[in-house]
């Protein structure tokens, strides 16, 4: 679990309490307006709201003096440092408040592509594994118990032309793509696991199917995407009028 997903204990609970009350459309509606909630109340409080006021002022006072001067190109020097001083300062007053405010909303979006984007393939199929090198060949093993072997999970098999087993990882969540681990993965985790470091398989990619919230409409607009940025948007726009969040 990489630092960005600490909170995804405490998401996939509020989730589990909402799943009797509302269809997955519907929680995922729930998520996008809390998600507005959070992410514009931090903004509000982190950022000096009566400085960016005043900055947009000034913002446009600036700009009006450029857009009105008439004389010559060396006249206009002047007007074009403070215009870009005056820009560039406003974007320091909000820059750091909104990186700050976006870090819950980017930690909700990396459980829901987990938990609303794919799901594992019915009993009885196996999804298309593509391997890499190409030269190996990777095997689905569905989760089972048999005598003694237990699987809690779905298993990927790779092995190489001889039929020897190179790498084997359990699939813990349906996740489309496998890998080593990466530096990055200390900030973003694959949920699913990683490959030995001394495998000689490098990823292995699977057709997956993907989860669908919405019964109609294009292929598109079934996954989980449209219904929560709808809602996240919304949400936003009408807390930024309501309490007037510069």
């Amino acid at each position: 679990m990489g630092i960005l997903e600490a909170p995804a204990p405490l998401f996939s609970w509020l989730d589990a309490q909402m799943e009797g009350l509302l269809p997955p459309w519907g929680r995922l509606v729930a998520w996008g307006a809390l998600a507005a909630l959070v992410s514009m109340g931090l903004y509000r409080a982190l950022s000096a709201q009566g400085r960016i006021a005043r900055g947009k002022r000034e913002l446009a006072r600036a700009r009006r003096e450029l857009d009105g001067y008439d004389g010559e190109l060396g006249g206009a020097w002047p007007l074009i440092r403070h215009l870009l001083r005056t820009a560039f300062g406003q974007v320091g007053r909000v820059g750091g408040p909104a990186v700050a405010a976006s870090l819950p909303l980017l930690s909700l979006l990396i459980w829901l592509s987990t938990a609303y984007g794919y799901a594992y393939p019915p009993a009885g199929t196996e999804p298309e594994l593509r391997p890499r090198p190409a030269e190996l060949e990777a095997r689905w093993r569905e989760a089972r118990r048999n005598g003694t072997e237990e699987h809690a999970a779905p298993r990927v098999v790779v092995a190489d032309g001889e039929g020897r087993v190179v790498a084997e990882v359990a699939l813990r969540e349906p996740v489309p793509i496998l890998h080593k681990w990466r530096w990055w993965n200390a900030l973003v985790g694959n949920p699913a696991g990683y490959l030995p470091d001394e495998a000689a398989v490098e990823r292995v990619e699977l057709e997956l199917p993907r989860q669908e919230v919405l019964p109609l409409g294009p292929s598109w607009a079934r996954g989980w995407e449209l219904s929560f940025f709808l809602a996240l948007i919304a949400a936003s726009v009408a807390l930024k009028v309501l309490f007037r969040i510069e």
